[in-house]
């Protein structure tokens, strides 16, 4: 096996079949494994080791040449879009970076300036933080891969690189695994789940810690599709998981607002309400629809509407596709729009100064607005379908 053709495993690449770091080895593509501990579903065994050759690369079997000797690297790999893992695996490698890298190892992140405790939150174990260090990040990568490929060998044989269909997760030139974004920063990021309703986790943003620059994002997803990684999506928070399902469950109404932790804050506070968020006001508003056909809906998106024409036009856009839904499914499901006082951003600013918030009626929010908005959503509202 002394070929220049094939490399040996290492603790920072592992054996994709038995997930050690030695005794293995791995064609240069990473188009087939050969796994000296395991032999059990093998498409063969190896001449003179006899050990498990694996192919992650099926149309190999097609071609008779890979029959007959032993495989070679004779062809490069293709660029392709890298999907996203199936959501057990997901769950799986999130919630074992919630538990390598909590957000209590980071008093910043707890105890700081627009910290857990400042929003009211105190379960600090449904929260993680990602290290200032790149090195710090990648040895916690390392660690995950490991337990990726012990716990679902099937699936990183059918992908050999199964660390990349986790997003935030990509591979370097030297065949390492890293976390998120090659370099170093002041503060640890604040990592934050977005859970399906059973309280999976489908993927996380991040939140940056301290001062930023004016056109710099405050939150981001940990995605790094452009690394030759796997994209998050937007999906949709369901902050009230814990409920779901439960007899009480069925009589909230659904509350939408923008971004996790607003929702988790709302699910602190006021309970009374099944809380859900997007990633932002544009983003999945028809699966937003189709969660809240047939219950009570409440919007509860930042003030920040009443300044800018575009999230005013976002917000009208909900509504209409709200609306046209119960006019198909002839249902009249109730919406309300949630307001606050001005001087607070978001919902969650008005809950931790012990504001009331007041439910408007779509007619009553419109005859708020100041007419420049009022044009604004008569323009949605007016659009025809192509």
């Amino acid at each position: 096996m002394g070929d220049s053709r094939y490399k040996r495993v290492s603790r920072a690449r592992p054996c994709s079949i038995c997930g050690k770091p030695d005794w293995c080895s791995r064609t240069a593509n990473d188009s087939i494994s050969f796994c000296a501990r395991i032999t059990a579903g093998a498409d063969r065994l190896s001449r003179k080791e006899c050990w498990g050759v694996f192919y992650h690369d099926r149309e190999l079997l097609n071609q008779p040449f890979w029959k007959t000797s032993e495989p070679r690297n004779l062809y490069k790999q293709q660029t392709q879009e890298i999907l996203s893992a199936p959501l057990e695996i997901r769950d799986f490698v999130y919630n074992a970076l919630l538990r390598l890298s909590p957000a209590t190892n980071y008093q910043c992140l707890t105890n700081g300036i627009k910290g857990l405790v400042a929003r009211g939150l105190e379960n600090f174990e449904d929260y993680g933080g990602l290290p200032c260090s790149a090195q710090e990040r990648k040895d916690i990568a390392a660690q995950l891969r490991l337990l990726l490929n012990q716990n679902f060998p099937a699936f990183v044989r059918e992908k050999p690189h199964g660390i990349r269909h986790i997003p935030g997760f990509w591979i370097d030139e030297t065949d390492e695994v890293n976390l998120w974004q090659n370099r170093d920063y002041l503060h640890p990021l604040l990592l934050i789940p977005y859970r399906n309703p059973a309280g999976r986790i489908q993927a996380c943003q991040i939140r940056f810690a301290g001062e930023i620059k004016p056109n710099k994002k405050r939150y981001l997803w940990l995605s790094l599709p452009k690394m030759n990684s796997a994209s998050s999506g937007t999906p949709i928070h369901y902050a009230g998981w814990r409920s779901f399902g439960r007899k009480d469950y069925f009589d909230k109404p659904i509350l939408v607002t923008e971004g996790a932790l607003k929702a988790d804050v709302v699910t602190r506070f006021r309970p009374e309400y099944f809380a859900i968020a997007n990633s932002g006001i544009s983003c999945a508003q028809e699966l937003i629809v189709n969660i809240s056909r047939g219950k009570k809906l409440h919007l509860a998106f930042d003030n920040d509407y009443h300044e800018n024409p575009a999230v005013v036009r976002q917000l009208a856009r909900l509504l209409k596709l709200r609306l046209d839904d119960n006019q198909t499914t002839q249902t009249a499901s109730v919406t309300k729009i949630l307001a606050w006082e001005r001087t607070e951003k978001g919902i969650d600013d008005a809950l931790l100064k012990g504001e009331k918030l007041a439910e408007m009626t779509i007619l009553d929010w419109f005859s708020a607005l100041d007419e420049a908005a009022r044009v604004e959503v008569r323009k949605i509202w007016e659009e025809r379908e192509p």
